[in-house]
């Protein structure tokens, strides 16, 4: 193989990444799809370059190595490349948006549609939703603008009677231009853009943005603020799963189960705010540590709340799965198969749902991780059920997980002053969100500034599985189905 290997969050030379040719680059990025490695990342770097020198890079879950491999793209005649998504599903998204971005053709491509722009693709070509015909289809619009808080987003539903053949999701209507406002603010200023892109992921998205700037400047922190970061970042899961499983009681009418889960949640996001300040975390990571410790007597009342939702949650857990109504709704109900899955690349607990047992805090650990163990579990059903089983399981090992880490706390500083970032460099930045793998690829220019960003949600991996589950169901359980999902529309459109 011709390609850089490195890990998660540590820092490599750009000069160090083979620069192919196109033909050698598609070759090269066929042998690395064919070990099982997930792509992550399809992008330009170097905005200074004479050409376009496009980066792909892939995670390998089994081997915990990260592959990167460029190839250029002449600025002067039409770029082209053959798609690898006919051979490689996973890759078709990341396409599009390379498409869409920069113009860059994927030859042969399966359906190259607008990832952020709606309406158009290569070259302003109108783009035309996909349509089932026949005399009794009907087609169903849904959004942008819905009821209540939602964000806006854009379904389509091609439908016989109640029955969805196909669902259609267009996105982008929140598209503020992150990554180009990252490359351009001061470090202050960053701070602020990484913890507000995506308000629920606030720990998860902050967390891979700090640990990027302290591989660029060879900084390390204490491992007292590696365990407080992991202890913000499960605090985040548990509050946000709890927030999906008031929404799955919800929509299924149980509305005990509803109440129950929103109560516990208040608890979580009230020990948040028991480190930082914040009930959302914000404020209390940066580079080079945290900006708040832990006192004893956080400890003791976070310790206090959290044994009391350990308690409760068991006992509505079993509420809600002994409740027949309950289960006639979520089992069997928005299926999406393993083989999917792995082939549209989910990740997260949608992806351990489905049987896909892929976890970044194992697979390619990071900060406390990489020295306390986190048991994750995966579920075979693929429905709604599993991914809502997957949701309790999840929030049980994650208060085990923070109460042991109270227990065996380290001294430690939880701040050091960061060193300024290398020139010339670059790293991957990956970290588990609730929703699953955050990736955050940061690069540095001649003079050590960060001159390209570019941050992959795990929603942008997962929309696509909410598309599948609702093949086959009545359209009336799309609302349940999208809520198992719960995906970010702000995090997908950056």
């Amino acid at each position: 193989m011709n390609n850089l290997i490195t890990q998660n969050q540590k820092a490599f030379k750009i000069s160090g990444i083979p620069e192919l040719t196109v033909a050698e680059f598609e070759r090269e990025c066929r042998e690395i799809l064919g070990t099982g490695a997930r792509m992550t990342g399809l992008f330009p770097i170097d905005p200074e370059a004479p050409y376009i020198k496009v980066l792909a890079t892939f995670a390998s879950d089994s081997s915990s190595q990260i592959h990167l491999v460029s190839a250029r793209f002449d600025k002067d005649i039409q770029q082209e490349y053959e798609s690898f998504a006919n051979d490689f599903p996973l890759t078709n998204y990341f396409e599009c948006e390379l498409a869409e971005n920069f113009k860059i053709v994927p030859k042969n491509h399966p359906w190259l549609r607008p990832v952020r722009r709606q309406d158009v693709i290569l070259n302003d070509v109108p783009y035309q939703f996909y349509q089932v015909t026949g005399k009794e289809v009907h087609e169903v619009a849904v959004g942008p603008v819905h009821a209540g808080v939602i964000e806006p987003g854009h379904f389509r539903f091609q439908c016989n009677g109640e029955m969805v053949f196909h669902l259609e999701i267009s996105l982008g209507y929140q598209r503020r231009g992150i990554e180009k406002m990252l490359t351009q603010a001061n470090d202050y200023k960053q701070l602020a853009l990484v913890e507000s892109m995506a308000g629920d992921t606030v720990i998860g998205h902050t967390m891979a943005y700090v640990q990027a700037l302290e591989a660029l400047a060879k900084t390390k922190i204490s491992l007292r603020a590696n365990e407080i970061r992991a202890i913000a970042e499960e605090l985040e899961r548990v509050a946000m799963h709890l927030a999906g499983l008031t929404g799955i009681a919800s929509d299924v009418g149980f509305a005990i189960g509803a109440a129950s889960y929103g109560r516990l949640r208040t608890l979580v996001i009230n020990s948040s705010a028991l480190l930082c300040g914040s009930r959302f975390g914000r404020g209390l990571l940066r580079p080079g540590g945290t900006r708040f410790d832990l006192t004893g007597e956080a400890i003791t009342k976070i310790t206090k709340n959290l044994e009391q939702v350990l308690k409760d949650i068991q006992q509505t857990n079993d509420f809600l799965f002994n409740s027949t109504s309950v289960m006639a709704r979520l089992e069997d109900t928005g299926l999406v198969h393993q083989k999917w899955a792995k082939d549209i690349g989910l990740v997260g607990p949608a992806a351990r749902a489905s049987d896909v047992c892929i976890d970044t805090r194992l697979n390619q650990p990071y900060g406390a991780y990489r020295y306390h163990v986190i048991q994750t579990v995966s579920l075979s059903s693929g429905d709604v059920f599993a991914r809502t089983r997957i949701r309790t399981l999840e929030i049980e090992e994650s208060l085990r997980f923070i109460l042991e880490l109270f227990d065996q706390l380290p001294e430690g500083k939880v701040y050091v002053e960061p060193c300024k970032t290398e020139p010339a460099s670059g790293v991957i930045s990956i970290t588990e969100g609730w929703r699953g793998e955050i990736v955050h690829s940061v690069f540095t220019d001649q003079s050590g500034n960060i001159n390209t960003y570019k941050i992959k949600d795990p929603s942008f991996n997962n929309w696509y599985g909410l598309a599948l589950s609702v093949r086959n169901e009545g359209i009336s359980n799309f609302p349940l189905c999208n809520k198992s999902f719960d995906l970010s529309y702000c995090g997908h459109d950056l």
